[in-house]
């Protein structure tokens, strides 16, 4: 059989391999765009506007969702870089007491994901300014104890517990600097700060954006005034960690990483 018959009988195998590919990719589910149309704001105008996306049903049904399907990649064996990174801060950060406040919960996932990488049930509580994240969280999790609350006024007392893990929330904070004064006060010995984005040149950065639809904002930190805001708390960063890549170049005009903290508390 000569070359040109043999490509002539490939070719509708080729076709066929093709439209099958074509097929099964639009089969496949869409990952939706979680945020979307960033643009840079000034502090005046954030604190003046009304950017409270995270308060409404749909945006914590939606975040919910989104993350019981990247829960289910976990237990196929592929977590996601970000979910690797809040284990391996939890247990960098030891277990004295294995006490843990989460600020930002949503809607508790992070109870069961760091229950399944750490393989050990931790005292677990979540705290989040949106009824509507921890009505979903109580939902989810039962017997786990779940309240509303402010990070820059968290309801607990000094020291509560071992570790506060901050879950992707002080880029969601305008008063940032409060909210770690306050994970700090409430920490006995370590605070988590988990998947923050970071830039290097860039000064300290407001951006407004569409966080699963609805109006919220974003707080992208030059890494040393990160570091001299921990600093000032009393919190040494012993580890940082790779997180969910995450680039603002377009936006911001330089590359932005994400990073997970783990501060421990000075002094002890």
């Amino acid at each position: 059989m000569n070359a040109r018959r043999s490509e002539g009988m490939k070719a509708p195998f080729r076709k066929a391999r093709r439209l099958i590919g074509r097929l099964a990719a639009s089969s496949r589910p869409r990952a939706e765009a979680v945020s979307t149309d960033h643009a840079l704001i000034d502090p005046q105008t954030a604190a003046a506007a009304r950017f409270d996306g995270w308060h409404t049903t749909s945006v914590a049904r939606r975040q919910d969702a989104a993350y019981r399907g990247l829960m289910r990649e976990m237990y196929a064996g592929r977590p996601r870089q970000d979910f690797v990174a809040a284990a391996e801060a939890v247990r960098l950060a030891g277990k004295t007491d294995d006490s843990i406040i989460e600020v930002g919960c949503g809607s508790g996932y992070y109870s069961e994901i760091l229950s399944h990488l750490l393989k050990r049930r931790g005292r677990y509580v979540g705290v989040d300014y949106s009824p509507a994240m921890v009505s979903l969280a109580q939902k989810h999790y039962p017997t786990s104890p779940f309240v509303v609350g402010d990070a820059t006024a968290l309801p607990f007392a000094d020291g509560a517990v071992e570790t506060v893990f901050n879950g992707v929330s002080l880029m969601h904070i305008l008063r940032y600097e409060v909210a770690i004064a306050e994970s700090r006060r409430v920490a006995r010995h370590w605070c988590i700060f988990h998947t923050v984005p970071v830039l290097q040149s860039r000064e300290t950065t407001i951006l407004r954006k569409s966080a699963y639809g609805q109006p919220t904002i974003e707080i992208i930190f030059n890494e040393v005034h990160l570091y001299h805001l921990l600093e000032q708390q009393g919190l040494a960063v012993r580890y940082h960690l790779k997180s969910v890549p995450y680039s603002l170049d377009a936006v911001l005009g330089e590359p932005t990483v994400t990073r997970t903290y783990v501060c421990e508390v000075k002094g002890q």
